[in-house]
């Protein structure tokens, strides 16, 4: 007598319709969660966006923009603002056709930053010419807080271009700039401490063919700390105060390398009270009997003048193990003069006027 099976399917049906309600119900919160999520980030990137304006604007900015919009759903946050245009206390202003910013939905603080747009500054002082930045890749990586303020920010940078009215243009093949983070004042360090990071490549102009070295400026990198309270103020202003309340910059590592000539430096840089750069780099220079080769061949100066020239290289000097002259001696700024060891190299302009 075959079994009768017909008594199971009445209790397997509402079993089977209990899963598929747990599972339809279960995606349904699992979907609406992850659309409050987003909406969330959303709100969290556009609050510190807006917090940000609203500071730079008690900071003297005036600030102008398009239509911000927000999309990306559900795997980043997109924020693009249409036709940003920034006006500094000191007059001069910046702009450019948009700026999009992406972030993770679960980290919607820190961006990611498309510049690849053309940039415009102008309203430069005495009337100085506009300038224009123009790139292959230019992208920025910042990190804001909710209230607004810059934690941290990073530019790279190819194929970097600019431009100013009826002047050639500067070069820069690769740029990677890094700023912050900004480390408050505290008992044990009464100074702000805010970290700057630059390395750039293959820096070209054509000015730079009439030096000595020729060009291009090939390899320029800079690694320091900048030291002082630093007012959201006009920049002369603002440098005046920094320099009083004793801000200055301490360079871990500095260094440049142009045709023969090879730059490390390392120590503190401040500001006299004109605003010109003042202190002493303690500082390892290997080529510049090359560069006095170059300015007497160039006829900048005569051979009596190299000669002699020379002659205090080789007192200051050795011979390094690659067979070139170096020299360890300090870099001295003082008076509106930069001077390594005994030799005065040229003058230094104000930081502003």
């Amino acid at each position: 007598m075959p079994k009768d099976i017909s008594s199971t399917e009445p209790a397997s049906r509402p079993l089977g319709q209990k899963l598929l309600f747990l599972g339809t119900g279960s995606l349904t919160i699992l979907v609406t969660f992850a659309v409050a999520y987003w909406f969330w980030a959303a709100h969290q990137m556009e609050t510190g966006l807006t917090h940000w304006v609203e500071k730079q604007r008690t900071r003297g900015f005036e600030i102008t923009h398009g239509t911000l919009s927000l999309d990306g759903f559900p795997f980043v946050v997109r924020a693009i603002l249409e036709k940003p245009r920034i006006v500094s206390p000191d007059g001069w202003w910046w702009q450019t056709q948009s700026l999009s910013a992406e972030a993770t939905p679960w980290s919607p603080l820190s961006m990611q930053l498309d510049l690849s747009k053309d940039h415009l500054i102008d309203g430069l002082p005495h009337n100085q010419p506009s300038i224009n930045i123009v790139s292959n890749l230019a992208k920025s990586t910042a990190q804001i807080s909710l209230e607004g303020e810059l934690l941290n920010a990073r530019l790279q940078a190819d194929g970097l271009i600019i431009t100013r009215e009826s002047h050639h243009p500067l070069s820069i093949t690769t740029l990677d700039t890094t700023l912050g983070p900004l480390r408050p004042a505290t008992a044990e360090s009464p100074l702000q401490e805010f970290n700057i990071l630059i390395k750039a490549q293959d820096i070209n102009h054509p000015e730079l063919k009439k030096t000595p070295l020729g060009g291009p400026i090939s390899q320029l990198n800079l690694d320091g700390t900048l030291y002082g309270i630093v007012p959201k103020d006009k920049i002369r202003k603002s440098l005046h105060i920094w320099r009083d309340t004793g801000g200055f910059l301490a360079l871990h590592d500095a260094s440049m390398r142009w045709g023969p000539l090879l730059i490390d430096a390392r120590g503190k840089v401040a500001l006299d009270n004109r605003l010109r750069p003042l202190g002493k780099l303690e500082s390892r220079i290997e080529g510049a009997d090359e560069v006095v080769s170059q300015l007497e061949k160039n006829g900048l100066i005569n051979k009596g003048q190299s000669f002699g020239i020379k002659l205090s290289l080789a007192a200051l000097g050795r011979t390094n193990s690659r067979g070139r002259h170096e020299i360890e001696a300090p870099l001295v700024m003082r008076d509106g003069w930069l001077s390594v060891g005994p030799i005065t190299l040229f003058k230094l302009p104000p930081l502003a006027k």
